[in-house]
């Protein structure tokens, strides 16, 4: 399958490198995995092109076994090509693979992501871990993640959606801390694909432990500034300032960072966990910088502006949390 993969891209464009076939062969017009092929067949971009690639070979392992082409077939297709990729593929391919697999699994009846969640989860991990420098396929990995530790609302018991859970607690936790990375598409993913899949949660026994997750990585990021800048005014002119001063930079672009990705996050947590990260965005004003406080603001404005039970709490217990420091 991996061969295939690789030698179908060559051979799928023309002369003006764009690819020459404007059909998924197998695959019915309306079909998701058909409208992902539509969306990328006519483009001159490598990415659209090894998107194509690797939904024809995908197309093309699917007719020689027989097998009907649906999100459910490409998921196991793309999945056993991942599971067996090596260093040899290069980012560009990993990327085009989890764009399938995207698809695959926004579409797919979740009772077939479920059934291979403890796999797909660990395939993930190590496709995040090596697609570090990648910032296409780490998007991808992160989107892939999201929409993994989404279906577990569909699990069939509440104790089924804990077992699982602990398959996706790791990797939740690793797109929650990409909501502070330093590349602008990076965290900008992460945010949504966290704030997604707490919206799936809701509801569920998941809902709780992934909230704490994020919240231990939001009130870190945080707090952060708060004790570089103590740290800071400690030094009094000693040799260790100019270190001090770096790091209450960084700590404070770091929250940035992180009350960027709140306006689409913040809404989403349910209590403890919603009011914790409120308290912590409200300990940035204490700090009076201007744009830690303009964009706390702004964060907090996500929270205030809901309706409902979880909002009212949440803001309750943001504001006795400050009335106690």
């Amino acid at each position: 399958a991996r061969a295939r993969f690789r030698a179908n891209g060559a051979a799928s464009t023309g002369d003006f490198g764009v690819m020459s076939t404007l059909a998924l062969p197998g695959f019915a017009d309306g079909d998701p995995v058909a409208e992902l092929w539509d969306r990328h067949c006519r483009s001159r971009q490598p990415e659209s092109k090894a998107t194509c690639a690797v939904l024809e070979a995908v197309a093309d392992i699917l007719q020689q076994e027989g097998i009907a082409p649906s999100p459910t077939a490409v998921f196991a297709a793309t999945m056993s090509s991942l599971e067996r990729a090596d260093a040899s593929i290069s980012a560009e391919q990993t990327g085009a693979m989890l764009t399938v697999l995207a698809t695959a699994l926004e579409h797919a009846p979740p009772a077939a992501v479920l059934s291979r969640l403890p796999a797909t989860a660990k395939v993930l991990m190590s496709a995040g871990r090596a697609a570090q420098e990648s910032p296409p396929a780490l998007r991808g990995v992160v989107r892939c993640i999201g929409l993994l530790v989404a279906t577990l609302r569909a699990a069939p018991s509440a104790q089924a959606v804990l077992e699982n859970w602990e398959h996706c607690a790791k990797p939740f936790a690793a797109i929650s801390n990409l909501c502070v990375d330093g590349r602008p598409k990076v965290r900008k993913q992460a945010a949504a694909s966290v704030g997604e899949a707490l919206r799936a949660l809701r509801d569920t026994p998941a809902a709780d432990p992934a909230g704490r997750a994020f919240a231990a990585v939001a009130v870190k990021s945080l707090r952060a500034p708060g004790k570089a800048a103590r740290e800071l005014a400690d030094m009094h002119g000693s040799a260790g300032a100019k270190a001090a001063e770096q790091r209450a930079q960084a700590a404070a672009a770091e929250s940035l960072h992180l009350l960027g990705a709140l306006k689409r996050i913040l809404g989403e947590l349910s209590e403890p966990a919603a009011g914790e990260v409120a308290a912590a965005v409200v300990g940035l004003l204490d700090l009076s910088e201007p744009m830690l406080t303009q964009h706390a603001c702004d964060a907090l404005v996500s929270l205030f502006a809901q309706t409902g039970a979880t909002a009212t709490a949440a803001a309750a217990n943001a504001a006795r949390r400050a009335r106690r420091r």
